[in-house]
């Protein structure tokens, strides 16, 4: 947007954990008479303002309109809410300007472990919270004018509960100039996956059950290069060593922004492995780095994988399917490039940052338009 020169940006954050800064909690005295507090603060060279929350330790309050809010955000011509479920826009529903909401996923799908947890205490808590916070998404769309989605089942579903006019599809873009293609798939060296393998909704241990069994069927097996915040935990670790390929799998923590491009061009095939994904920006950026995809079918990569032309999708959870898919891919070099090729052009058709971001200015001109 700043980019565009058409709108003026301001940005804030608002509290999203218990032991928030700027809320007041319960368990904190000291912060009973302070209130929720406006603090101004700098990350990654970008200003903005954070906005606390009462009672910060219940999720139900984090989602609630706070005055201090909402003054704030009644000054401005259009307000953006950014989240990843809808339920963050009850934040606006006191604000009296036009509302967008860009948001990737619902709380259901999110959390289907904690609504499916033990009958602990603590697993209740967060059963619960889990399920009054999958009715607040639905209730917040009534205060929102347009919903950005990122993907073609999050359209699916909210145009049961709004006009057609009110969902657009406006996945996050990839930079194309920054992300490109190198050599042909067929002469690079391994297969990649990047996430936050701590993460059980990135499964990696299905991944790495689907990579042992494609080491089985394959000739010249490729390695496996994991990249991400956080690496798997020490039972997917295990698993790998009692699949015997322990040895072939490398992780690499924490790759400078600057490295991650190159991490792309050089690899062969990308893997998702997923339970649960909004789009996968990781697979925009690999697509556009003429990488074929291979993904598990969870959500948002159907949206931006065409099956048998750029890659393969398989049923979550499925590691002899995944394998396969894996095999299929690697197994043929002709297909691998094409994959590849189709894949590169794609992203740079109808993902890259260009064609994507000009979704939002339209949209937003014809909110703010008299």
């Amino acid at each position: 947007m700043r980019e565009s020169e058409a709108f003026e940006v301001d940005l804030f954050s608002v509290a999203l954990g218990s032991s928030d800064r700027a809320s007041v909690q319960l368990r904190s005295p000291s912060t009973w008479t302070t209130g929720v507090q406006v603090l101004p603060e700098t990350k990654h060279e970008l200003s903005y303002r954070h906005v606390g929350a009462a009672v910060s330790e219940v999720e139900y309050f984090r989602y609630q309109p706070r005055a201090a809010l909402t003054q704030r955000l009644n000054t401005y011509d259009l307000v953006q809410v950014v989240a990843g479920t809808p339920a963050w826009t009850h934040l606006c529903r006191d604000v009296h300007v036009p509302v967008a909401l860009q948001v990737a996923t619902l709380t259901r799908e999110e959390r289907q472990s904690a609504l499916t947890s033990s009958m602990h205490p603590i697993a209740l808590w967060r059963q619960l919270m889990a399920r009054v916070t999958d009715h607040l998404d639905h209730t917040a769309l009534s205060h929102t004018d347009v919903v950005f989605v990122e993907n073609q089942w999050m359209y699916d579903h909210l145009t049961e509960y709004l006009s057609d006019e009110q969902v657009v599809f406006a996945p996050p873009g990839v930079d194309t100039e920054r992300f490109t293609p190198g050599d042909v798939p067929s002469q690079r060296s391994y297969i990649l996956s990047v996430g936050r393998f701590a993460d059980a909704r990135k499964n990696v241990s299905l991944l790495f059950e689907a990579y042992a069994r494609y080491r089985q069927d394959a000739a010249h097996p490729l390695p496996l290069v994991l990249a991400g915040r956080t690496a798997p935990p020490p039972d997917a670790w295990a698993q790998a060593e009692k699949l015997g390929v322990r040895d072939a799998v490398t992780f690499q923590e924490d790759v400078p922004a600057d490295a991650l491009p190159a991490l792309y061009r050089e690899a062969a095939l990308y893997v998702v492995s997923a339970d649960e994904e909004g789009l996968g920006l990781t697979i925009l950026e690999a697509m556009a780095s003429g990488c074929p995809v291979v993904s598990t079918n969870c959500g948002g990569p159907s949206t931006s994988v065409v099956e048998g032309e750029t890659g393969h999708l398989t049923p979550v959870g499925d590691a002899d399917a995944l394998a396969k898919a894996m095999t299929d891919v690697l197994s043929d070099a002709e297909r691998l490039d094409a994959m590849g090729e189709a894949g590169c052009k794609r992203a740079v058709s109808v993902f890259s940052k260009e064609t994507t971001g000009q979704r939002f200015l339209d949209v937003y001109k014809q909110l703010v338009s008299p």
